[in-house]
C-alpha cells in the first residue's frame, strides 16, 4: 500500500511516497528531473518516490499524511510515466476500525501482554498482541490495522512482540489524538458494540 506525505515546513515543497521500509544497506536511488526513486538495489523493487515542487503540479492543502485524490493521484501518475517509472495505486481500504476483542491469552514470555483474537472486519480475525492492563475478552475497542498511519506520523506495520506475530494495534485515546493530555489509561473500551470495521471517522463523535 502506498502512503503519501506532505511537510512543507521540515522538508519543502516535496511529496514522499512509501510503500515499504528497507534497511540502510539495500536502499538505492535514482533521480530524473523532480522525481527520486527510492529502491531495493537486491531486487529492484521501487519502495519510495520523493517528488520535489509538487506544487507545480497540484496544490496540497493537509499536512502529515494526506490522502491524494483521484485527480491528483491521475497528474501524478503521468508524471511517474513520462520519466519511466512505474504508476502507483493507492488502497483507500480503513486503516483505523471498530474492532471486537474475542479472546485473550498470556503472552509466553511476558508478565504484561497479552494475546488477541480480534475481529476487524476481514474474512478472519486477526492476532494482536496488546500491553493494555485493561484489555478483556468480549469488549470493542479501535485497531490500527497494517499500513494505518497514527497522528503522531507512526506507521503500524506487522511485526513480532517478543516471538509472537502481530497484524495490528489496539488503540488508547491518546494515541488517536483523542486525548492529549493522556488521562485515560489502557485501550479505548467502547460502551456500543460498533460492527467490526467500521471506520473510525464514522464513530468518532460518539466517543470524543
Amino acid at each position: 500500500m502506498w502512503l503519501s506525505f506532505y511537510n512543507p515546513k521540515g522538508v519543502g515543497d516535496v511529496l514522499m511516497l512509501v510503500a515499504g521500509d528497507l534497511p540502510r544497506e539495500r536502499t538505492a536511488a535514482e533521480t530524473q528531473a523532480n522525481i527520486t526513486r527510492i529502491y531495493d538495489n537486491q531486487t529492484n523493487d521501487t519502495v519510495g518516490y520523493n517528488v520535489d515542487h509538487i506544487s507545480d503540479y497540484f496544490t496540497i492543502h493537509d499536512e502529515g499524511h494526506v490522502v491524494l485524490s483521484d485527480e491528483q493521484l491521475e497528474q501524478l501518475n503521468q508524471r511517474l510515466y513520462e520519466f519511466g517509472f512505474d504508476p502507483i495505486e493507492i488502497d483507500r481500504t480503513p486503516r483505523l476500525v471498530a474492532a471486537h476483542v474475542l479472546s485473550v491469552t498470556p503472552h509466553p514470555d511476558s508478565d504484561h501482554l497479552s494475546i488477541t483474537q480480534t475481529e476487524v472486519g476481514l474474512e478472519e480475525p486477526l492476532q494482536i498482541v496488546c500491553g493494555a492492563a485493561n484489555v478483556h475478552e468480549d469488549m470493542t475497542s479501535i485497531a490500527a490495522l497494517s499500513d494505518a498511519v497514527m497522528p503522531n506520523g507512526q506507521i503500524i506495520r506487522p511485526g513480532e512482540l517478543r516471538g509472537v506475530e502481530s497484524f495490528g494495534m489496539l488503540c488508547s485515546a491518546y494515541e488517536l489524538g483523542l486525548d492529549p493530555e493522556h488521562q485515560l489509561k489502557g485501550i479505548l473500551d467502547l460502551d456500543e458494540a460498533y460492527a467490526p470495521g467500521t471506520p473510525l471517522e464514522d464513530i468518532i463523535d460518539q466517543i470524543k
